[in-house]
């Protein structure tokens, strides 16, 4: 089919995907995400979170614009993940549904006619049937999406950088990574990163992440339950087990496809059982992302601050040990922001801290279904898990 040319409403048919439009779609939009995967395991990635737990009973639906009559001429496509957010409105909270917009991409043949915006509209009437609001995370700055109606949020990070070794270690046996350019192996050089107090923490089991999520739930519904009325309209997104191991399956499937094996640790636990932390290994950004950090019934913030130090040198043990030479943390609260200053200061010669904003990608934005007002809504918990 040849260059398209002046496509209207009538042109063009908006449905859920069939099987056969998820893999074309797939194929489409893996040939500018895939790398440092094959083509073929980018797609199979995608089928296969799309049988995680947090995709089932329809969890996860994808989405394309298509050519009537042409139903494999994918035009446009995305895909649409549903939560449960708690929100707090005068005093009141309550549970809701939240959707997660991804992967919203376009046909290059059909760029620049405004298909993708064409997409996303009808998908705002889809979601306003059933939801409170929708989120999505732009990787092309804050206009774009902000011209659709979803407001942009914060996106502060700090970003902890492993300083190379001055010389290579001779015991090094970080896993190495192929390089998308040529395909042969890159060796990158990081120290031998140790931990100040390995006694203070542990490795957190797969076994136990059920129950330390729902721990996480009961705390930050009790803490909705206590937000006063403000004139402001709270909303968070539940850090459930579903949308946890989705992302724990994410980097293991990616971890064995790259490297025959899918990372071990998934996380850590400090030895008072009071904190702890998920991780997410991102080998195409090359950082290991923080998921979330949890703290619960805690007596002073000192030692909330003192946890949350050793957990990030938990990370950065781990970042360390494959190879990836960063550890990111968005949006981290003042007594965070003392946790990772504190894990710096103990390694001044290893550890570099930068704190600064995105300004380009994943930014969070958020809509409330029938475009009401967000201007008095406060974010809570706008941390690295709720990407989805």
């Amino acid at each position: 089919m040849g260059e398209p040319m002046g496509l209207t409403a009538s042109d063009i048919n908006f449905s859920e995907a069939t099987p056969e439009q998820r893999q074309l779609a797939w194929e489409l939009n893996g040939s500018a995400w895939a790398k440092p995967m094959p083509l073929d395991v980018y797609v199979a990635r995608e089928a296969y979170l799309s049988q995680q737990q947090l995709c089932s009973d329809r969890g996860c639906q994808y989405w394309v614009l298509h050519l009537k009559g042409y139903p494999r001429q994918i035009i446009a496509s995305c895909e649409t993940t549903r939560k449960t957010v708690l929100i707090s409105e005068e005093g009141v909270s309550r549970e809701g549904r939240g959707y997660s917009i991804a992967s919203v991409y376009t046909n290059p043949s059909y760029r620049r006619r405004g298909m993708a915006a064409f997409l996303l509209r009808r998908l705002q009437e889809h979601m306003d049937r059933d939801s409170d609001c929708s989120v999505l995370y732009s990787d092309v700055g804050k206009t774009y999406y902000a011209g659709l109606g979803w407001r942009v949020f914060p996106s502060n990070q700090v970003t902890l950088t492993l300083l190379p070794s001055p010389t290579p270690s001779p015991t090094s046996s970080s896993p190495t990574l192929a390089s998308p350019n040529d395909g042969k192996q890159e060796q990158q050089q990081h120290p031998v990163f140790t931990h100040s107090q390995p006694g203070r923490v542990r490795s957190l089991e797969l076994e136990e992440l059920r129950e330390l999520c729902e721990i996480d739930e009961f705390h930050v519904t009790a803490r909705f339950d206590k937000i006063l009325a403000d004139g402001k309209r709270h909303v968070a997104f539940l850090p459930s087990y579903p949308q946890i191991s989705w992302q724990l399956a994410r980097s293991g499937f990616m971890g064995r496809k790259l490297f025959e094996k899918a990372p071990k640790h998934k996380g850590a636990v400090t030895d008072n059982g009071r904190s702890w932390i998920y991780w997410d290994h991102d080998w195409r950004e090359k950082k290991l992302k923080v998921l979330r950090i949890v703290q619960v019934l805690f007596k002073t913030e000192e030692e909330r601050i003192d946890d949350i130090k050793v957990l990030l040198e938990s990370a950065l043990a781990e970042a360390n040990a494959w190879g990836l030479p960063k550890v990111l943390l968005w949006n981290p609260d003042e007594v965070m922001t003392r946790g990772c200053k504190a894990a710096g200061n103990a390694h001044p010669e290893d550890v570099k801290i930068v704190f600064d904003e995105r300004a380009d990608t994943s930014i969070p934005s958020l809509r409330w279904a029938g475009g009401k007002d967000t201007h008095n809504t406060v974010w809570e918990d706008n941390f690295y898990y709720c990407w989805c």
